[in-house]
């Protein structure tokens, strides 16, 4: 064995340092070695129910992916299940190789957390094949020792709810509204956009009512009939749970009537929230002002909080984004905590977090600098929607930005290999990238 290669192996290093910097360099030393003729290590993301491929060989620039292990299929199954190394001719399967076979080994810790997958001329030889198992084997050791070694505490993941618990230490009358809120069953959020006006009325709902559905409406048939039987149906849906209207500022007349006949008359147990700005541009019913100010909370501003309140948010968004992005190791510079905590963000929350992931998905280094923190001009919403927005367009672009983007990160943006992942061309990459701001 190659000197270079017996020095890899000798490494002190242990859990994410070896994970990063010598499985990379040591999967080709080995399939140099073994006279491979390709091979990857796909991993589990460190937190995430995601995989990702950690190492490769043999591909070129434009990458492979191989279709048939998508991952629920009955051979990724097959392979993740399996104890003894897994073949793939390659007269039954779609490998890289023209005249190639491949041979696929379960990563385990605990769990399976991946597999190693090489292509050869043949079979391998029994010396060779034992020695790919060993190597499993030890990268199943190093990736426990990488996900199970505590992160010292300026790291430890936080909730992104600890972001919103800072914003609503804020919020004068939230103990008062939420204390009227259970017995009166309604309650009116108003702020600018991104102040979380949502996130609030979920927290409120689960607060109170944790086992009970909840239901945001986004937007309202225009037709008053069809509102009025909508209005039913939803309200039958939440049952015993919430209701939430958002945009209740755009509400016409006859809708404002409608919501307000339907709360008073209709018998519905369940809880009411009303979304909306802190200053409306249209006439307002006096009774459907009433219904508004019957229990209202207004959202301050990110500009208006106290600096050491902002600051803290920004780190708890910071620590969330790097454990979903699989980069718990980052840290943001002093100038970078200055720079974002300086800024004025118009659409709040959502251009803070919007902006701290572009910082996380540029940087290139184990700290987010401000220079990372340049091109967050687009809007780059990883979550899909929740499972009670009936918006289904907003929610299918959510869906697509989140798959391109988790691809953009499992690829290191090679847009050929994404497109084969993804299962569209690459122009159809390039385009939805473009539409829904990406590049």
């Amino acid at each position: 064995m190659h000197s270079h290669t017996l020095s890899l192996f000798a490494s002190g290093k242990t859990g994410k340092d070896w994970m990063d910097s010598v499985l990379p360099a040591l999967w080709v030393e080995l399939c140099t070695e073994f006279g491979l003729h390709c091979g990857v290590v796909v991993l589990k993301a460190e937190g995430e129910d995601s995989f990702y491929e950690s190492a490769s060989f043999g591909y070129g620039e434009d990458g492979f992916y191989y279709s048939f292990l998508n991952r629920g299929s009955v051979h990724w199954e097959t392979l993740m299940t399996s104890k003894e190394p897994v073949s793939f001719p390659g007269v039954e399967f779609p490998v890289f190789g023209k005249n190639t076979n491949a041979i696929g080994i379960r990563i385990h810790a605990k769990e399976s957390v991946g597999f190693l997958l090489v292509e050869l001329e043949g079979k391998p030889s029994f010396s060779v094949l034992a020695l790919l198992v060993l190597f499993a084997e030890k990268i199943g050791t190093e990736w426990e020792r990488a996900n199970f070694i505590h992160s010292p505490a300026s790291q430890v993941p936080v909730s992104l709810d600890g972001a919103h618990r800072f914003f609503r230490d804020e919020i004068s009358n939230l103990e008062t509204a939420v204390s009227e809120f259970r017995e009166n069953r309604i309650v009116s959020i108003f702020g600018a956009a991104g102040t979380g006006k949502k996130s609030l009325a979920k927290w409120i709902h689960q607060s109170q009512n944790p086992d009970a559905p909840i239901l945001v409406v986004e937007s309202l048939p225009d037709h008053f009939g069809k509102f009025e039987k909508a209005i039913f149906e939803w309200g039958k849906e939440a049952n015993v749970g919430s209701l939430v209207f958002t945009n209740v500022q755009s509400f016409s007349l006859g809708q404002q009537q409608i919501l307000v006949d339907w709360w008073s008359k209709s018998g519905y147990k369940g809880s009411l929230f009303l979304l909306g700005p802190t200053e409306f541009g249209q006439e307002i019913l006096p009774e459907f002002k009433q219904l508004l100010e019957r229990n209202s909370i207004f959202l301050p501003s990110l500009r208006l909080l106290p600096k050491g309140s902002f600051v803290r948010i920004i780190q708890s968004i910071f620590q969330e984004l790097c454990r979903t992005q699989n980069r718990l190791g980052l840290v943001l510079s002093p100038q970078a905590e200055k720079e974002l905590s300086g800024r004025v963000y118009q659409e709040n929350f959502v251009e803070l977090r919007n902006r701290i992931l572009s910082g996380i998905l540029t940087c290139r280094t184990q700290t987010v600098e401000v220079s990372d923190l340049e091109v967050g001009k687009v809007r780059m919403d990883l979550e899909i929607p929740d499972a009670e927005d009936l918006d289904l367009r907003r929610g299918i672009e959510a869906l697509e930005r989140q798959k391109i983007l988790l691809a953009m990160r499992i690829f290191s943006g090679n847009q050929i290999r994404m497109a084969k992942a993804l299962g569209i061309s690459r122009g159809s990459l390039q385009y939805k990238m473009k539409q829904l701001g990406l590049m």
